[in-house]
């Protein structure tokens, strides 16, 4: 995903620079403030007042005020859900993971390190493998197999999860999560977003891509 930064200027002799917005490698803009639809505009300030800058997806996202909408209002929903920081980041990776998002991959490595998340199970994660941890790991295992099977679970995975000691509100919270991804995983694959610099570092490769380069 090398899609370019910034904007482009042209001008005809006389006339003022136009500004246009980059596109994706996809053809999607990358907007901004100044360039986003009415409706999209003020939510992108809200998110780079948030978080200092405005990340590509949401740049995406603001050629459609209501998709932007949506994930600004599904992203806020998610953190009430029954799920503890360092357990809904861990179903994020899942679900990421299962999505084979590559931009979202690495936004959410940095994103699990801040809420404190341990190194050893976001890489894990990464790279496919459980967690030591017996409750998060049936978390993780639950989390990737609504995901993989379109909400279809078997009994035995259903009391598995309980087991552990998640419940009937912690699978519907499950799928708040998944349903915020996949307006943000479907976005980056149809766009190819760009990644952000935030995310040098901590780049992806996912498992299919690697099957395909086989």
């Amino acid at each position: 995903m090398n899609g370019s930064f910034g904007w482009h200027a042209s001008s005809e002799a006389g006339s003022e620079p136009l500004r246009r917005p980059t596109l994706t490698i996809n053809g999607f803009e990358l907007l901004d403030t100044a360039t986003a639809p009415a409706g999209s505009s003020e939510l992108l300030d809200g998110v780079k007042k948030a978080w200092g800058f405005v990340p590509n997806l949401n740049r995406v996202l603001a050629v459609s005020p209501a998709a932007l909408e949506a994930y600004a209002t599904l992203w806020g929903i998610a953190e009430k859900t029954s799920f503890t920081p360092q357990e809904r980041n861990i179903a994020y990776l899942a679900i990421i993971y299962e999505n084979e998002c590559t931009y979202c991959m690495a936004g959410h490595t940095n994103l699990s390190k801040m809420a404190k998340v341990a190194d050893a199970d976001i890489y894990a994660i990464r790279e496919g493998r459980e967690l030591d941890d017996p409750k998060l790991e049936a978390l993780r295992s639950f989390a990737a197999k609504l995901t993989r099977n379109r909400g279809f679970v078997g009994e035995a995975d259903v009391t598995a999860f309980k087991a552990a000691g998640y419940t009937n509100q912690s699978a519907l919270d499950l799928l708040v999560l998944a349903a915020t991804k996949l307006i943000s995983n479907y976005t980056n694959h149809l766009a190819d977003t760009p990644t952000d610099d935030f995310m040098k570092g901590v780049e992806w490769v996912a498992p299919g891509h690697l099957k395909a380069d086989a």
